[in-house]
């Protein structure tokens, strides 16, 4: 028994899994996370060590290297290596290549343990290498809570550590990142002049503390029948006591006190970073949420944690909540269902009109069922309701009835045949079932391959294709499960001429005559449109600019500037403080935050560069209100304070950064110079920013190469250093303690561990004399001047060194301004300009990575993929029509698709972005649909025993009005999203315009190629047959189509 049966003959089974599928699919639409991306696995690590006071080259020598050693030694499936090596840090990004999640964790392992291998580190390093995995979480919190205000740092830190706890305890929220606090230290500053005069050395200092604070056990002994523990009590009970540290007996024999020589006081660790907001110091909190967390209502918690928590600070402290993901994520999300329920409209608005209302309830019911039916299996699955997933619900809507069409178009056929509505529900819905399942199987087809696009465009975009699969079995099912039911139920048996129905006769008429004329000139007229076709699919991929995600304009934007390298935290504050006065001069009701960071830079593209730290680095986060609340674009805005920094003094390079669009992404030019020597990368470097200079449109020109801060570089005189028995590593360690500080001994105080640090007073080594004079302790116990077994000499290092793939390298940095040039034709002329730099500079090479990169290797996978998906429909058409040659003729349907969208593009003045190209891909699973039913109805009339001309021009004509419909449903479906209706979508519109005209142009192509492509392979069958009567019989029904079409000679 067929499905169709099984639906007319149980009509309340099919009612009752309806019912089942709404409730389901609506408790679940009510719960599922809404999330404005979905979520992104990077398959990426980051490595981090702190080695204070060391220079980049220690750093590069001692910690980046052995650990990219090791690594390449043990660890396989390596995409890409880069290492950072900057003053007391290195920070190593390893990118795999991708592979499952089990296989990610056992490599993730592998990398962990290659690292703890690596067993001949410094010492001084504060703690062993830490190992994170990299996540689209890490650089994206759903909000961000900064305190701030008039209030101590030793109050703001309380609230911060109270706050943390609290958001803690919030459902589903994963964790809480902490800037700009500082842990709690005890400094114990010795004075060099007592020291000398005591002639005690700053090491006696350290061990005198490690020997004090100590608590050891002593076993235990029995004592009158009782039992006792035995322990030597010295730990320091409170800070107070660390002073009355015994250094030494003096020959007077009074004892030396730590008290008599330092002074100890209860801090805070050096500052490495700051945090400020509006101008004043603050902490911040980046709250990020688990996977399962909804982003809206976690931070609708969050705001009303925060506005209870201001009412009860202490007076001059405030929290502010900045950089609100949920408000870009409610704006997005709404844009998108505005336009899904705009389309969704038009769709029933206008089969009412062609099919009357009754019919078109029938084929709207369908969408809500399988919508509901995909959400439910989302909640299941654990898909999140993205604006990506959104998306590929609204590209689907007016798709989802065409089966409906085709078979209500056929049951309705049956109906006026004189059958009953049960009798023409079961035959309809029958007749037309192996051409509907292969209309849905190759736009299956077609979306199939784009999940197993890589990369993390890949991973974005992955979810388009599955949401559009999911709603098309959905519709499958609705289509010969449910809709029969229903027809055969509430379907009317009489039939009365419409007027929409005399409209449409006489537009049947119209396209036969036409049609015949065609027809006539078969050949002539296919040669023509194929070879107009093929010119302007080349003309326009060249014409059209390359990019991967169009841009949004996102209300936040970076300032990043970057001041000379011997700038401190201060000096580095008060220049940004200059940029905070330039932001204060935007309209106040434009701007809803401005968050300065000191001391950093955090990544606003790509993650895989990770933060770069420096005591001269410094940046802007600028929070704008939401777009429908300003005039001004974000581009607009930037341009406005741009030209408010011009004359600020102190920046070496300034650049400002938006938020994309789209996945993590690539710089727009981001190329990188590799080879062994610095000057001669130097030297390429400079002949990239100059070609770049002369490129109209391109700004913020840059590259990461820094000249270090002066060193004072410490040379052991051998033969003095042996004489003494000292070794480099003695020295270094002393002279570390002496101006960076050591951790002497730890102090605990309930549940915290507070480092006991042993250092001269801050700026007490004022000149090199004084450094020279550094007191050192022998093996044998003499104390000694530095200068003894030392020399001192002033060079110039590097601020970081860079590490790509092994290798050391500069990269070259640059923005492009779209509304001037594209950052793919400013990288082609680079590769132009550049092609013969191994022979100018042998062992030298350009890399271009960033956007570009992207692009190229996005795009010709998407190709790739869409090789496989025209073989996947060839071999479904094959199937259905047992054919080796009818597929080809239907697959000739996709290049009239990709003409009509390139059209599309051109006409709305878009670029070739990975979007659009996705939805030329997903074009080709769509336009041969129309083919696929209109080929199969000219066969059927030739099974039948009729010529082929009647078989070509009654099955054209039968098929005219649900080829229009299906077609035109589709394309008002994406109408709003296409023309921004319900609020424009910048990274969704291409690929909606490609679709629309895309399927426009091939529906035209359809109804004349397809036809003449028909009698075009009829002609070779005949040209072998034995007969060629059948070329010269004329068409029957000449009612129809007029006068006799004879084969063309």
């Amino acid at each position: 028994m067929s499905i169709p049966k099984i639906s007319v003959n149980n009509p309340v089974l099919a009612n009752m899994l309806m019912i089942l599928i709404m409730i389901f699919g609506l408790y679940a639409w009510i719960n599922l996370p809404r999330e404005l991306s979905p979520e992104i696995d990077l398959q990426s690590a980051l490595i981090t060590t702190l080695y204070p006071g060391a220079s980049p080259e220690e750093v590069e020598k001692l910690i980046s290297a052995p650990i990219e050693d090791s690594i390449e030694e043990n660890v396989n499936k390596i995409n890409l290596m880069i290492s950072t090596s900057s003053e007391g840090r290195s920070i190593i990004s390893v990118d795999f290549e991708e592979m499952t999640d089990r296989e990610f964790d056992k490599e993730l392992e592998n990398l962990r343990t290659a690292v703890e291998q690596v067993n001949n580190l410094p010492d001084e390093i504060l703690d062993d290498p830490l190992v994170q995995e990299l996540d689209i979480t890490s650089g994206f919190p759903m909000l961000t809570i900064v305190v701030g205000g008039t209030i101590s740092e030793s109050q703001m830190r309380d609230i911060a550590e109270n706050l943390k706890n609290e958001i803690l305890e919030i459902k589903n929220v994963a964790d809480v990142q902490i800037a700009g606090l500082r842990e709690r230290e005890i400094w114990i500053e010795v004075d060099p002049d007592k020291l000398k005069a005591y002639n005690l050395p700053i090491a006696a200092v350290s061990s005198a503390l490690q020997l004090r604070n100590l608590n050891l056990p002593a076993g235990t002994m029995e004592i009158a029948n009782t039992e006792f523990m035995v322990r030597t009590m010295g730990e320091f009970s409170n800070p107070d006591y660390i002073g009355d540290t015994i250094l030494s007996v003096l020959p007077s024999g009074t004892p030396l006190r730590l008290s008599d020589v330092a002074t100890v006081s209860d801090t805070y660790e050096k500052p490495r970073t700051l945090s400020r907001i509006d101008g004043g110091s603050s902490i911040s909190l980046s709250v990020q949420k688990k996977k399962e967390g909804n982003t809206i209502s976690l931070v609708a918690q969050l705001r009303e944690l925060v506005t209870e928590h201001n009412k009860n600070l202490p007076e001059g402290a405030v929290l502010t909540p900045v950089n609100d993901y949920s408000v870009i994520l409610k704006e997005r999300l709404g844009i998108l269902e505005t336009n899904a329920a705009f389309g969704l409209v038009l769709v029933i608005f206008m089969l009412f009109i062609f099919i009357g209302w009754r019919n078109a309830l029938f084929a709207a019911l369908g969408i809500p069922v399988a919508f509901m039916a995909t959400f439910w299996f989302m909640s299941i699955t654990g898909y999140t309701l993205s604006g990506v997933s959104l998306f590929g619900l609204i590209l689907v809507v007016g798709i989802v009835v065409d089966d409906a069409i085709v078979v209500i178009e056929n049951i309705y056929r049956h109906i006026q045949s004189g059958a009953t509505p049960k009798e023409a529900a079961i035959k309809g819905a029958e007749e037309v079932g192996w051409p509907v399942l292969a209309a849905s199987l190759t736009t299956i087809g077609a979306f199939g391959p784009l999940m197993f696009m890589s990369g993390v465009s890949g991973q974005f975009m992955r979810i388009v294709p599955i949401m559009a699969i999911l709603v098309l079995l959905a519709s499958l099912f609705e289509v010969f499960f449910i809709l029969p039911a229903h027809v055969s139920e509430w379907g009317r048996p009489e039939y009365k001429q419409s007027r929409s129905n005399r409209w449409f006769n006489i537009i049947r008429s119209f396209y036969v005559k036409i049609l015949k004329r065609t027809i006539r000139h078969r050949y002539v007229f296919v040669a023509t449109v194929l070879m107009i076709g093929l010119v302007t699919c080349v003309g326009a991929f060249i014409i059209l600019d390359k990019e991967l995600f169009p841009g949004e304009d996102f209300p936040q934007f970076y300032v990043k500037a970057e001041m000379p390298t011997n700038y401190g935290l201060q000096e580095t504050t008060d220049v940004i403080a200059q940029l905070e006065n330039a932001a204060k001069t935007l309209p106040k009701e434009e701007v809803a935050a401005v968050v300065s960071n000191i001391g950093i830079h955090t990544p606003t593209g790509g993650l895989m560069e990770g933060i770069t730290y420096g005591s001269n680095f410094g940046e802007l986060i600028i929070e704008l209100v939401p777009k429908n609340q300003r005039i001004r674009t974000t581009d607009e805005i930037i341009a406005s304070i741009r030209n408010a920094t011009v004359n600020i003094s102190g920046i070496e390079k300034l650049n400002f950064e938006k938020i994309q669009g789209g996945p993590p992404q690539g710089q727009d030019v981001e190329v990188k110079v590799k080879g062994p020597r610095f000057n001669q990368l130097i030297e390429i470097v400079d002949r990239l920013k100059s070609t770049l200079n002369d490129i109209d449109g391109v700004e913020d020109i840059r590259d990461d190469f820094r000249i270090g801060k002066s060193e004072l570089r410490i040379y052991l005189k051998p033969e003095k250093a042996a004489q003494h028995g000292m070794s480099t590593l003695q020295v270094a360690q002393t002279v570390r303690t002496a101006i960076e500080g050591a951790i002497a001994t730890t102090y605990r105080e309930a549940d915290e561990e507070i480092d006991v640090i042993v250092r001269y007073p801050e700026n007490r080594l004022q000149s090199v004399n004084e450094l020279r004079d550094l007191l050192l302790t022998t093996p044998i116990g003499t104390i000694i001047p530095l200068k003894e077994v030392a020399n001192i000499v002033e060079e110039k290092g590097y601020a970081d060194i860079k590490r790509f793939e092994g290798e050391r390298a500069i990269t070259v940095f640059a923005s492009v301004d779209r509304s001037i040039t594209t950052p793919f034709k400013v990288n082609q002329a680079l590769i132009s300009a550049f092609g013969d730099i191994e022979t100018l500079f042998p062992g030298y090479r350009l890399d271009f990575r960033g956007l570009f990169d992207d692009i190229q290797q996005s795009f010709g996978e998407l190709w790739k993929l869409f090789v496989v998906g025209v073989f996947v429909i060839y071999m479904i058409l094959g199937a259905q029509f047992k054919s080796f040659l009818q597929p080809i003729i239907i697959l000739l349907a996709v290049p009239f698709g990709m003409i009509g969208a390139m059209f599309g593009l051109l006409f709305s003045n878009a670029t070739l972005s990975l979007v659009a190209m996705f939805g030329i891909v997903a074009l080709a699973g769509i336009v041969v649909n129309d083919s696929i039913v209109l080929i199969d109805f000219i066969n059927k009339f030739c099974e039948r025993g009729y010529n082929r001309w009647y078989a070509i021009f009654k099955g054209s004509s039968l098929r005219l009005r649900p080829i229009m419909l299906t077609s035109m449903t589709t394309i008002i479906g994406l109408i709003p999203m296409a023309s921004g209706l319900g609020g424009k979508s910048p990274i969704w519109m291409p690929m909606a315009n490609t679709i629309i005209f895309g399927l426009a142009f091939a529906t035209v192509m359809t109804l004349f190629v397809m036809p003449s492509l028909y009698a075009i392979t009829s002609d070779i069958k005949l040209l072998f047959s034995r007969s060629k009567q059948e070329q010269y019989r004329t068409v029957e029904h000449e009612d129809m189509i007029g006068t006799p079409v004879p084969a063309d000679d």
